[in-house]
């Protein structure tokens, strides 16, 4: 494995992104707070070219329009009829800048449309105006251009007797995410095989019955880092 070196991570962390850097709430009432909902909508991914814009920092602490912030208008709403057992979450958003030559191919807006921001129940509301602003990751977490990676060691599933026909089928069904097919051996047999193991969790639901853990061994291949 390879790690970033510290020179390396400061270069990364002082790449311009663009990030809702104010949240200007008109009307809250949903079950989330001004300030955890101004968090979760500073984590979302928005979709803008960083060089049409400047630092807010070097120009002014004034929010402006152009160059150096984009308004988005975020209204979501559930009539009060609705019912609590149907949930749903009414998202729109529109940028105050769509209209200008700059951004008429490519709007100002979250990198997914269907990012979940919150469910309401009935007759919740959320109104707020959010300005998009250009910084680094050095100055907070949401302007950071990368997003958490993680490894772990690749999982090896051996048999320890062949595991066949009926047998095999039953045992085949145990695993939840289908690590494991059906193979066919010759005369009308199958044999039960290891099919894909990368997706293996080792949450050990294939052995969790008594007696299983004589015929299969969870293990995992050192050295061998995903």
């Amino acid at each position: 494995m390879k790690f970033i070196s510290f020179p390396c991570y400061l270069v990364v962390m002082q790449l311009p992104t663009m990030a809702i850097g104010k949240v200007l709430s008109a009307n809250n009432t949903s079950i989330i707070q001004d300030e955890v909902l101004a968090h979760k909508l500073g984590l979302i991914p928005i979709k803008v070219d960083p060089r049409l814009f400047e630092y807010m920092s070097v120009l002014s602490s004034e929010l402006k329009w152009l160059p150096n912030s984009s308004e988005l208008i975020l209204a979501t709403e559930s009539p009060a009829s609705y019912s609590i057992t149907k949930q749903k979450t009414y998202t729109s958003f529109s940028s105050s800048q769509d209209t200008l030559p700059e951004f008429s191919n490519y709007p100002i807006a979250p990198k997914d449309v269907d990012i979940i921001i919150a469910k309401h129940g009935p007759g919740q509301e959320i109104e707020l105006e959010a300005h998009v602003v250009k910084d680094i990751g050095m100055t907070h977490a949401k302007w950071s251009p990368v997003a958490t990676a993680k490894y772990g060691v690749l999982p090896k599933v051996v048999f320890l007797r062949d595991i066949e026909d009926d047998e095999a089928e039953t045992f085949v069904k145990k695993c939840p995410i289908k690590v494991f097919d059906m193979e066919d051996i010759g005369k009308g047999k199958k044999r039960a095989t290891v099919a894909r193991p990368r997706v293996c969790t080792l949450s050990r639901e294939c052995i969790r019955e008594e007696g299983w853990d004589k015929n299969v061994a969870m293990r995992r291949v050192n050295g061998h880092i995903i």
